[in-house]
């Protein structure tokens, strides 16, 4: 009984440290690159993540999808990301109305690119990072649900200090939270990634694109002449 306690008690403190490392000491870092390519990064770690979870035997890989969750709360997280689009809509038209449909008019290709290709490119990955990966690995170190799912939220409004503005991280802490909970409910990364996807659609759409800019979406415009 002694050397297993001594056993769990190493392996959670392994768990710890591999935690602080990939979401408190890798966005720190990655601070300091960017403008570079911030994609490349999270492909990257978003196979080694799904390799990690294929290989896990205790993983139900129906989370990976679960297109049945669409129908118990695709009709909520429409309504949700309604009620956000008027409410953004308010706040851009009240503090900022310089900014309002700033990318369509100004780069309308380039609009549409983004919100067709965000979604496979960007939002997927994360999800399998911060939702799939995250929850499955990491809730033995925080059995309290709560507490799990604000520090996701948290920690995924973190890592968007690559942008350098407190505007990606304010608004990816709220929706961090929102997209965990829709985890926590439904274990689909299909319904997660679409709520994700209409809320990054609407940050491009209504003029708040430009604070989620990266060299990668620069490089893409530039090679597009866009």
């Amino acid at each position: 009984m002694v050397e297993l306690n001594g056993a769990t008690s190493r392996w959670r403190l392994f768990l710890l440290l591999e935690f602080l490392g990939f979401f408190l000491v890798v966005p720190f870092l990655l601070y300091f690159w960017v403008p570079l390519p911030i994609l490349p990064f999270l492909w990257a770690f978003a196979a080694w993540c799904g390799r990690a979870l294929m290989k896990d035997h205790e993983f139900d890989r129906a989370n990976l999808w679960r297109a049945s969750a669409l129908t118990g709360g695709g009709k909520s997280i429409f309504i949700h990301s309604a009620l956000c689009a008027v409410a953004l809509f308010a706040l851009i038209s009240f503090l900022a109305p310089h900014l309002l449909f700033l990318l369509v008019k100004q780069k309308p290709l380039l609009w549409l690119l983004i919100v067709v290709l965000y979604p496979l490119l960007s939002v997927y990955p994360q999800e399998l990072i911060y939702r799939a990966y995250f929850f499955h690995r990491y809730s033995p170190l925080f059995p309290n649900k709560r507490l799990l799912l604000v520090l996701n939220g948290l920690l995924f409004g973190y890592v968007h200090v690559v942008f350098h503005n407190w505007v990606a991280v304010g608004l990816t802490v709220a929706g961090g939270i929102a997209f965990a909970l829709t985890y926590e409910r439904h274990r689909s990364i299909l319904l997660v990634s679409l709520e994700h996807s209409l809320f990054g659609a609407l940050l491009f759409t209504l003029g708040l694109g430009q604070f989620f800019y990266t060299g990668t979406i620069s490089t893409i415009s530039r090679g597009l002449r866009l």
